[in-house]
C-alpha cells in the first residue's frame, strides 16, 4: 500500500463493474471498504464518477473529483489565448505543438493547453491523483462539446524524470508546475487542495525537473511559480509573464 498521511480505502457502489473495482484496488494498493466508516480518506467509485472525500470531517464536507465539463472549465477553454499560461507556452510556426505537462495534477492546465491546440502529454506520479484525473478524462471524452479537446490529452502515471531520460517524442514545450500546496488549514486554501494535502506528496524536486527539462532542449520550458517566489536553482529564465498571484518563468532554448 502507498504511504499516506492518512488511511485511504476504496468504496465501490454495487452497480459498478467488478473488473473496474478490481483494477482500482490492485493498481492503487487499496483495501476495499464496505461502509464509509473506518477510513480517514475515502475514494468513492459510483456509476457517475470517482471522487475523494474525508467523511465525518466538518471542515471538509464535500468531495473532490475531476470534471472538465464544469461551466468554469468550459468558459476558460472558449478563449484559451487570453490565458497567461497559453501565452507563455505558445510556439511560433507550430500548428499543434507537443507539450509535456510534467506535473499534471488534476489536469486543469493541461486542459487549457489542449483547448489552445497543443498536443498534451501529461505525467502524474501520485497514483491517487492520476486515478481521479483518468476518470475525469474518460467521462469528458463522452461529452460532444469538449471531446475534441480531450483527444489531445494523454496521461501517463509515473515519474516524468524517467521519461525525460529518453523521450519517445521531442516536445516543443515542457511545462512544470511544482506548486504543490503547502500543508495548511488556512481558510484561504480551497477544499480540493486541502484534500490533496492529505495524500502523500510524491512530487519531484523542482530543480531536478528543470534540469532534466532543459537537458533535452525543447523550444521552451515554462515554470509556474508564486508571484513573489524565488527562482528555481539553475539558469535565469529568458523572460517572465506575471499575473495577479502567479508568474510563468520561460526558458527559451532549442
Amino acid at each position: 500500500m502507498h504511504s499516506l498521511h492518512q488511511p485511504l480505502a476504496l468504496l465501490a457502489d454495487p452497480q459498478c463493474p467488478a473488473d473496474r473495482v478490481r483494477l482500482l484496488t490492485e493498481s492503487l494498493g487499496l483495501p476495499l471498504a464496505t461502509e464509509v466508516r473506518g477510513s480517514a480518506l475515502l475514494l468513492h467509485l459510483s456509476p457517475e464518477r470517482l471522487e475523494l472525500s474525508k467523511p465525518g470531517d466538518p471542515d471538509l464536507p464535500g468531495a473532490l473529483w475531476v470534471d472538465f465539463t464544469r461551466p468554469a472549465a468550459r468558459k476558460r477553454a472558449l478563449h484559451p489565448g487570453r490565458e497567461l499560461l497559453v501565452q507563455a507556452a505558445k510556439v511560433r510556426h507550430a500548428a499543434s505543438p507537443l507539450v509535456i505537462d510534467a506535473t499534471a495534477g488534476l489536469g486543469r492546465d493541461g486542459f487549457l493547453l489542449a483547448a489552445a491546440g497543443f498536443q498534451v502529454r501529461m505525467f502524474e506520479c501520485n497514483p491517487i491523483v492520476a486515478a481521479l484525473l483518468q476518470d475525469g478524462l474518460e467521462r469528458a471524452a463522452r461529452s460532444p462539446q469538449i471531446a475534441a479537446i480531450i483527444e489531445r490529452m494523454r496521461l501517463t502515471v509515473g515519474n516524468v524524470l524517467d521519461y525525460l531520460q529518453q523521450p519517445a517524442e521531442q516536445p516543443e514545450v515542457i511545462y512544470l508546475d511544482p506548486m504543490f500546496p503547502e500543508r495548511s488549514k488556512a481558510a484561504k486554501v480551497k477544499q480540493d487542495l486541502q484534500l490533496l494535502q492529505l495524500l502523500d506528496d510524491q512530487s519531484q524536486a523542482p530543480e531536478l525537473l528543470l534540469q532534466a527539462a532543459l537537458a533535452i532542449r525543447p523550444k521552451k520550458v515554462v515554470v509556474k511559480r508564486p508571484l513573489k517566489g524565488p527562482l528555481l536553482a539553475g539558469p535565469a529564465p529568458s523572460y517572465t509573464l506575471k499575473g495577479k498571484a502567479i508568474r510563468f518563468d520561460v526558458y527559451v532554448g532549442g
